[in-house]
């Protein structure tokens, strides 16, 4: 048992130093400082090459072209700072995250399970589908929504139609109340048929990134929760109205000795209604601790503003400096979702920030050392 110990210590210790994955976005940086296009997820393969490693809670095995991370990990799918759709504002993520690589297209495959508990009064509406009256579960208010699971699901697909250029597609599928199915667990699926049921909330990302020049980017991330066409408004009185979710920046990166120096500039739209839904298992939210983190931007939603940054590192060490400027109104994930302001879209536009506004001014600096 010794023995076993010491090796599983070995592999570890090794795995620290001399890791196959991208853990965070300094590979990102030095690509764009390179002009070598490099994805802008963690954790990635850093290398197209048959390996395996084994890390503080996860295994990591790649069998190229096929790759996975299995285990628990910090992750972050976007090239902003904060992330839209998953990102790091979650704590960690318990899961899986696979990839299949191929010259231009890449397809990578996520699932994440995340603590389903629920407070009785979170039971009580979670199977209510009364709420919904364009759910097909309304007709059974106390049948549904109640096994206790929660699991984000992504598929993505990768565009690579220039060495300078990525386009991305995402489609999320939320899944609770219920335990997915094979069209969930699919790895390869692209699109989900989530009518019929109620158990889903889906969502769909859209990345862009483009390296005009040697050490410069232009990059955005679009995410769409919901969308009600003009023509039917009145109908989402009670329903999910319009959510939407944008943002873009541009960054340059460049060497001064042995450091990487990447300033930033980056703006945010959140929409009033957005992530937001009527059941805890169906919000994008993850509970930690009895504490809910959103999935995407860390702020919430009904929300704008902008972000400055600076990121300086070598192979020492990390420091980070941003300053976030926002417009942020008191709807939030966590308002209910029978809130009576959510149908007046006069009053409080779905696009907002609506409602009592106040202004959030945040500045933050993060030293990480490599001992």
């Amino acid at each position: 048992m010794k023995k076993i110990l010491i090796i599983l210590f070995l592999i570890v210790a090794v795995s620290i130093f001399s890791s196959s994955l991208s853990s965070d976005y300094t590979h990102l940086l030095k690509s764009i400082h390179s002009s070598q296009e490099f994805n802008n997820i963690y954790p990635y393969p850093l290398k197209n090459e048959d390996s395996s490693e084994m890390g503080w809670g996860y295994f990591y095995q790649q069998l190229e072209p096929f790759w996975y991370v299995i285990g628990k990990y910090e992750s972050h799918w976007s090239d902003l700072e904060n992330g839209l759709y998953l990102s790091n504002s979650l704590p960690y993520v318990t899961g899986l995250t696979s990839g299949f690589n191929l010259d231009k297209v890449r397809l990578i495959f996520g699932i994440y399970t995340f603590d389903p508990f629920l407070t009785d009064e979170e039971i009580l509406v979670q199977k209510d589908g009364s709420i919904d009256q364009n759910s097909d579960r309304r007709r059974y208010p106390e049948n549904g929504y109640i096994d206790p699971f929660k699991a984000f699901f992504i598929h993505r697909i990768d565009i690579l139609p220039f060495k300078n250029l990525r386009l991305s597609f995402s489609e999320i599928n939320l899944v609770g109340g219920k335990f997915g199915d094979v069209v969930d667990f699919n790895p390869l699926g692209v699109t989900h048929n989530t009518f019929g049921e109620g158990f889903s909330n889906a969502m769909l990302g859209i990345d862009a990134s483009w390296n005009p020049i040697k050490g410069f980017q232009l990059y955005g991330q679009f995410a769409l929760d919901d969308y009600v066409v003009p023509a039917t408004e009145a109908g989402a009185i009670n329903y999910k109205p319009t959510g939407l979710a944008w943002g873009y920046g541009a960054r340059a990166v460049f060497k001064m000795n042995d450091f990487y120096i990447a300033p930033k500039a980056e703006y945010y739209k959140i929409y009033t209604w957005m992530y937001n839904r009527w059941q805890t298992l169906l919000t994008f939210t993850g509970r930690y601790d009895g504490i809910d983190y959103p999935m995407g931007f860390k702020h919430g939603a009904n929300m704008e503003g902008y972000l400055i940054g600076l990121d300086i590192f070598n192979n020492k060490g990390k420091y980070k400096v941003l300053f976030e400027n926002y417009i942020k109104g008191d709807i939030d994930i966590d308002t209910p979702y029978d809130d009576p302001r959510k149908p007046l879209y006069e009053e409080y536009p779905w696009e907002g920030p609506a409602g009592e506004l106040r202004k959030i001014i945040k500045v933050s600096f993060i030293f990480e050392f490599n001992i």
